[in-house]
């Protein structure tokens, strides 16, 4: 116990939750299981791919904030230390509060166990062959197994979540960050960003992959964790302040000019 106190003591926020993640990715423990109505309309679609896949929106949530960040900060501020500094600082923050949503996310589904529209399609559980109507079944087996560890991860939607948290610290951060947050240009882009996370939500359920309380109980969870990635995690996007100005002293805006920004530690 008490090495595993020192080991425990000696990692960090990251490491901490990366390890979370594993754990829950490798079904180190058993989840839990919802049961289905035989012959249930809600479960019996058709799988027919996604629109948008995971490996377009990890790429979009990882690398599009950051080209977003680096080009404004470029624009607005003239020191282009403190300009990439600042960037990378709330970049790093932001992919920590990106990591927490999928910690989330990823444990609730494992937990939950919520079958998706198409579960008899890639699940083909054998007890609905010989259920009867409406019966319930509380346990099943799946018999396609490249689908097994899949069917049964529904709720919550990830990729609702993802979407909303990237889409929605994007449009504030530009309201933030840019000198004149009300132009034609700037709300166009902002407008973009909302758009995108409400086309990739809808299209969960239109693709026929999530239930609609899935893609709303996704949005619900990054609501907090963005407010709490946006004024914790990155200090509501005002520069940092070497000697820790006092509020009324701090910048509010790049109008205001800018501080020296020091890469904050904020390992715990």
């Amino acid at each position: 116990m008490d090495k595993i106190k020192l080991l425990w003591s000696k990692t960090n926020r990251w490491h901490r939750a990366f390890f979370i993640f594993a754990v829950v990715e490798l079904r180190v423990f058993p989840g839990g299981q919802l049961g289905f109505q035989c012959n249930d309309p809600a479960l019996s679609h058709p799988f027919t791919g996604d629109t948008i896949s995971w490996k377009l929106l990890l790429v979009t949530t990882v690398f599009l904030p950051l080209a977003v960040m680096l080009t404004v900060e470029r624009i607005y501020h003239h020191d282009k230390t403190i300009r990439h500094k600042q960037a990378m600082c709330w970049f790093k923050e932001y992919l920590f509060g990106v990591l927490i949503n999928l910690v989330i996310v990823q444990s609730l589904k494992l937990i939950v166990g919520s079958p998706r529209p198409h579960f008899f399609d890639t699940c083909s559980p054998k007890e609905a062959l010989t259920c009867q109507e409406s019966e319930y079944v509380s346990s099943y087996t799946c018999t396609k197994g490249n689908w097994g560890n899949q069917s049964d991860k529904s709720f919550p939607s990830g990729h609702t979540s993802l979407a909303v948290h990237t889409g929605l610290f994007l449009a504030y951060y530009l309201h933030r960050r840019t000198t004149c947050p009300n132009t034609r240009r700037i709300i166009i882009i902002q407008i973009l960003c909302v758009a995108t996370a409400v086309l990739c939500s809808v299209s969960r359920m239109t693709d026929h992959r999530h239930h609609w309380w899935d893609v709303l109980a996704g949005a619900v969870i990054a609501a907090p964790v963005l407010l709490w990635t946006i004024y914790s995690l990155c200090g509501d996007f005002q520069c940092s302040s070497s000697n820790k100005e006092s509020p009324a002293e701090a910048p509010t805006s790049i109008d205001a000019g800018v501080a020296e920004v020091p890469l904050l530690s904020k390992e715990t």
